[in-house]
């Protein structure tokens, strides 16, 4: 039930092409809607072709539905229209193919109860007992390094965890910053949170507010994603002060096979799809049943399709290496961006 201080609450929810996940989602916010915690649901449709729109129009939850359609625009421009017809408070910002448990509302609200100027995100986990492909199963334990990398001290909880699967923000700070920047089609949460940080939003990570994340790459598309993150991450380098860069200290925590194979390869076409093909072939294999060289494997294959990107965003192809390689001419940082699948 919703506290009498309680701000109120507008779930965010672009979606594209991904139905079954989408309507499982909403299902899951039924029940918690039907359990006492109140909140309207924002669905952005991103010029779906699989029936999402229909599917939506059907649909009889005991929550309130606001259904925006658009042509494709990618999530930016999906989640701004969504908070354009958002009357809550509090945007709670959910991707389409995770579902919450049981306490995520509270939690989130919990904070922004006591801090108005907070931002909240929570943990994605992958669902108990799935039997995820490998590629999948890396994102899922990069993330929990990562996590357990800010519980420990390690790393702070600041903008680049600001992870659109499970966060959240007061509407008014979104509206501020002008929402979401349309030009990033990856990375644009990261982008989002660096200017809520400008305007002195503060990042809280709450361990205990989860969702179950189960997400339908393809092999194929994971290796793009890699791709247009190392694009994307390098567009977004290019805006931030010399203080908050951290591309050129990521490269050098590298692992040093990955940095290794992506020297060798990045900015030479045929050896990157020749490499790319080999390591698809060696995570796919049947034969491959040790989970531990599957998953390093696909941290290389990441690699090198990740510095790929960041090369060609960069337009220096295999000439990037000495910048990178030359002495930083700034302190080093310990923050990174680089768990996010």
């Amino acid at each position: 039930m919703r506290a009498a201080d309680d701000p109120s609450v507008s779930i965010i929810v672009p979606t594209y092409n991904r139905r079954s996940r989408l309507g499982r989602l909403l299902a899951a916010l039924d029940r918690q809607h039907r359990s006492g915690v109140p909140f309207e649901v924002i669905v952005a449709v991103d010029g779906a072709t699989d029936g999402t729109a229909e599917m939506l129009s059907g649909l009889r939850a005991s929550f309130p539905l606001k259904v925006i359609r658009q042509e494709r625009g990618g999530p930016a421009a999906a989640r701004n229209a969504a908070i354009a017809a958002a009357a809550g408070e509090v945007l709670l910002f959910l991707d389409d193919d995770v579902v919450p448990l049981d306490g995520l509302f509270e939690r989130h609200l919990a904070v922004h109860r006591r801090d108005p100027r907070a931002a909240v995100v929570g943990r994605m986990s992958a669902p108990p007992g799935a039997a995820l492909p490998p590629w999948l199963d890396w994102e899922a334990a990069l993330l929990d390094r990562h996590y357990a990398r800010i519980l420990s001290g390690d790393i702070p909880a600041d903008w680049r965890i600001f992870f659109t699967a499970n966060a959240s923000v007061r509407r008014e700070h979104a509206i501020a910053v002008g929402c979401f920047d349309v030009r990033f089609k990856r990375e644009e949460d990261i982008e989002f949170a660096h200017r809520l940080a400008d305007r002195g939003v503060g990042f809280h990570f709450i361990p205990d507010a989860i969702v179950h994340h189960d997400p339908d790459r393809t092999l194929a598309t994971w290796r793009h994603v890699a791709f247009e993150r190392g694009r994307h991450d390098y567009i977004l380098e290019t805006q931030l002060g010399r203080a908050e860069r951290s591309m050129r200290d990521e490269w050098h925590q590298r692992h040093p096979m990955n940095r290794a194979l992506a020297r060798c390869c990045v900015g030479h076409q045929g050896r990157t799809r020749v490499l790319a093909g080999v390591l698809e072939r060696a995570i796919t294999s049947a034969f491959q049943r040790s989970r531990r060289l599957r998953l390093l494997l696909c941290s290389a294959l990441f690699n090198v399709m990740y510095w790929e990107g960041v090369a060609q965003a960069a337009g220096l192809g295999a000439g990037m290496w000495k910048g990178f390689l030359e002495p930083p001419r700034y302190a080093p940082t310990t923050n990174s961006s680089s768990a996010k699948p």
